[in-house]
């Protein structure tokens, strides 16, 4: 199945409208804060000129890291994946395919390759969110009594720059739970690439117990949605740059962070491993 995906030209110039309406917003909070998070640089890190790799799972993997303007057929073999593993596990109403596949709401994306070049998932990212409501949560919790707090969290957190993960896949055929961890991992590029403090994900809490040993913690504060169905409990996870380290399992940490400074180039808030 061939999934058609929009010019790059598109995608490239809805990022670069929303990295300057972020911008600007930014600016000007700066100016009347205290507060020492860093100013979002530009959204991608100069990842629209290519693609970033890192030899992943003890060498047996590819990690990249790409733009859909800047790696456009890449972007289309990740979507396809996306499409056909939600129509699997039948919760293709998740995933808005026109709106994905247009890259236009995607600042980047990371895909885990075999040797032979198979992709074997993906997961990509929207934001820094200019506005709470860029957010599909709002869509996820519209009808559970958690929306006021999830409201709340994100009034709070969007002045020091919120990122979401969305649509992650893996193949069926692949090792499940490396791949899982693999991408789990992609938190500290992604904080990094796009200037953030915090980075958020939803899914049923067993997948996201998976990323726990990134750093991530789910709130269990939040009621759980009955999203996308009455057969399922979507939960919400936080990542912190500023406690990452911590949260993160020590073996998890130094994966992550070597990944991040292979796929970040010149990272400025990537610390060592040690």
């Amino acid at each position: 199945m061939t999934i058609p995906v929009l010019s790059s030209s598109h995608s490239a110039d809805a990022i670069e409208s929303a990295a300057d309406r972020h911008a600007t917003r930014n600016s000007s909070a700066s100016r009347q804060s205290t507060q020492t998070d860093r100013l979002v640089r530009p959204v991608g890190h100069g990842l629209d000129v290519g693609s970033r790799s890192t030899r992943c799972a003890g060498g047996t993997m590819t990690l990249t890291a790409a733009t859909p303007s800047g790696s456009p057929e890449l972007w289309s073999r990740y979507v396809e994946g996306a499409w056909e593993s939600y129509s699997r596990h039948g919760v293709t109403a998740a995933l808005d395919l026109d709106e994905v596949a247009s890259g236009a709401t995607t600042t980047l994306f990371y895909v885990v390759l075999d040797r032979a070049g198979q992709m074997l998932g993906g997961v990509r990212a929207q934001g820094p969110y200019t506005m709470i409501e860029q957010s599909h949560v709002f869509t996820e919790w519209q009808d559970s009594p958690g929306l006021p707090l999830v409201t709340e969290l994100l009034h709070a957190r969007i002045p020091h720059g919120i990122v979401e993960m969305k649509s992650a896949w893996v193949d069926a055929g692949a090792a499940g739970r490396t791949v899982s961890n693999v991408l789990a991992r992609t938190a500290l590029p992604t904080l990094e690439l796009t200037g953030s403090r915090y980075l958020f994900a939803s899914a049923a809490d067993h997948v996201l117990r998976l990323w726990e040993s990134s750093g991530g913690r789910i709130d269990h504060a939040i009621p759980a949605a009955a999203y996308p169905s009455e057969q399922y409990r979507t939960v919400m996870m936080w990542w912190d740059m500023h406690t990452l380290a911590r949260s993160a399992r020590p073996e998890v940490w130094e994966s992550m962070v070597r990944e991040a400074r292979s796929l970040c180039g010149n990272a400025q808030r990537v610390p060592s491993a040690a």
